[in-house]
Parts: structure tokens; C-alpha cells; sequence
């Protein structure tokens, strides 16, 4: 049972496999990661009720479906990114969740980590926040220099707080995610900041903050019982694999760690 076989851990993880072999997934319109990924996890309960799938609880991480990347592992034509969404400023999670991802995926290395940072950072004073990101970021910088990060990045910071980060950090950002959520532009100061200091602004359309609500505790309750609710999620990490020369997609998946409460 799963209550049983998580009762004696304090994390786990789930991998939700690739879902880039789920059609109905690929083909519906998902607001944001957050509800893409409550309906990754509502279609895997669903299917686990049909199909009176088990779980392996004793893996880590615990494989929703197949995350096989097949002959594409192999090929050097490989772009992986790794958006990392930290629901709190944990100096190990954000190293972790990167190792994991290179274990699990089989890579030796990533192409860019994205970081977006705990809604709480809009509480926080200037040095209050450069203290909490670069107790995240240095880590990553250490993964940096052993060549297993290329590049590093951003999501949604304002230009003062991007400058801040850019002067006190080893390895600066090199790109800035961008949320285009309620807006259609990114602000001019920002792009000729970027541009002046070698970043690439990538726009996307998630909220500037990452939440996973009752809908998700829910659908996750759904596929592990009562065994989930001692937990809560700690960070999520969404990787996505392309072939940069035919421009397809080989892997898009997640990572959720939850940890107890």
C-alpha cells in the first residue's frame, strides 16, 4: 500500500515521465505549467483506476509513465532546459533538483536552468532577496564550473533586482524569462539592459508566480491516497528536450518533490 511505503520517508519525488506521448495532454490548451501539470496527474490517477496500474513506490523518483528518450539520448543535437519553480528559498533544493534531473534523464549535461523564485520574494527587501537567491544560485554556479550547467537563467525579475543579481554573481544570468501574462510587451529598459549585458530575454505565458492549489492536492490524492497528505510540494522541475536540428520535441516532463509537512 502506499501509505505504508511512504510512511518512513520525509521526500520524495514524482516524475511524471514524458508527456510529450500523451496526446491528449500535447493537444489541449493548458493555461500554465501548474494546470498542465494537475492534468498530467488527473490523467495518470484516471488511468491507474482503469487500469489497476501500480506504482513503484520503492524508486526514486516515482515514474508516472515512461520517461525513455530512446536513440535521442544519444545524439549530441540534444537541448535540455529545466525550468526550476522553488516554492521556498532552500539553498539545496535548487542543486538537487538539477542532479536528480541529469540522474534520471541520463545526461551528462544541461543546456540552460531557468529559476523562478518563491512568490515570497515580493515581501522581501532588496538585501533580504539577494541574500535568499544567491544561497540558491551558488550552488548552481559550482554545477557551472564542473560543466554540467551551460547556461543559467532567470524568470520574470524586474531590471533592478536583475542588476543586483548580475553584479553580486559569479556566473550572472544569461537569459530572463518573461512572462507575458496580462501584458504584450517586455519593458524597453529591460531590453536594452539585456542586450548590453549579453542576456536573451525568452518570453512565456505562465504567472508570475507558481502555485499548485487545492486542485492539485486533490488530483494527487486521487493517484496516491491518503499516503500524500502528510506531504507538500517542495519544488517542481519541468524539463524539456529538444532535437535543435529538426526542431521536435523528444521529452517534455516533470519533477515534483514533496517533502513533509
Amino acid at each position: 500500500m502506499p501509505a505504508q511505503k511512504l510512511a518512513d520517508r520525509n521526500a520524495f519525488t514524482i516524475d511524471t515521465g514524458n508527456l510529450s506521448k500523451h496526446i491528449e495532454l500535447m493537444l489541449k490548451r493548458h493555461v500554465n505549467s501548474s494546470s498542465e501539470l494537475t492534468a498530467a496527474f488527473a490523467k495518470f490517477a484516471k488511468d491507474r483506476d482503469v487500469n489497476q496500474n501500480q506504482l513503484d513506490f520503492s524508486s526514486d523518483p516515482i515514474a508516472l509513465s515512461s520517461g525513455d528518450l530512446g536513440e535521442f539520448r544519444k545524439s549530441s543535437d540534444i537541448k535540455t532546459t529545466l525550468k526550476l519553480f522553488l516554492l521556498t528559498f532552500s539553498p539545496e533544493y535548487a542543486a538537487t533538483a538539477v542532479r536528480m534531473a541529469l540522474e534520471h534523464l541520463e545526461l551528462s549535461s544541461l543546456f540552460q536552468v531557468i529559476l523562478q523564485f518563491p512568490e515570497a520574494q515580493d515581501e522581501m527587501d532588496d538585501p533580504t532577496w539577494l541574500a535568499a537567491v544567491l544561497g540558491v544560485w551558488q550552488p548552481l554556479e559550482k554545477l557551472v564550473d564542473a560543466g554540467k550547467i551551460l547556461y543559467l537563467g532567470v524568470s520574470d525579475i524586474e531590471l533592478e533586482r536583475l542588476r543586483m543579481l548580475c553584479e553580486a554573481a559569479n556566473e550572472p544570468p544569461k537569459i530572463e524569462h518573461y512572462s507575458i501574462d496580462g501584458c504584450c510587451t517586455v519593458p524597453q529598459e529591460l531590453v536594452e539592459y539585456a542586450k548590453a549585458h549579453d542576456i536573451q530575454i525568452l518570453t512565456h505565458p505562465d504567472s508570475r508566480s507558481f502555485e499548485l492549489g487545492d486542485e492539485f492536492m486533490a488530483e494527487g490524492q486521487k493517484l496516491l491516497g491518503d499516503a500524500l497528505l502528510p506531504f507538500g510540494p517542495a519544488w517542481v522541475a519541468r524539463y524539456t528536450i529538444w532535437l535543435n536540428s529538426r526542431s521536435v520535441m523528444a521529452s517534455k516532463g516533470y519533477l515534483v518533490h514533496f517533502e513533509r509537512k
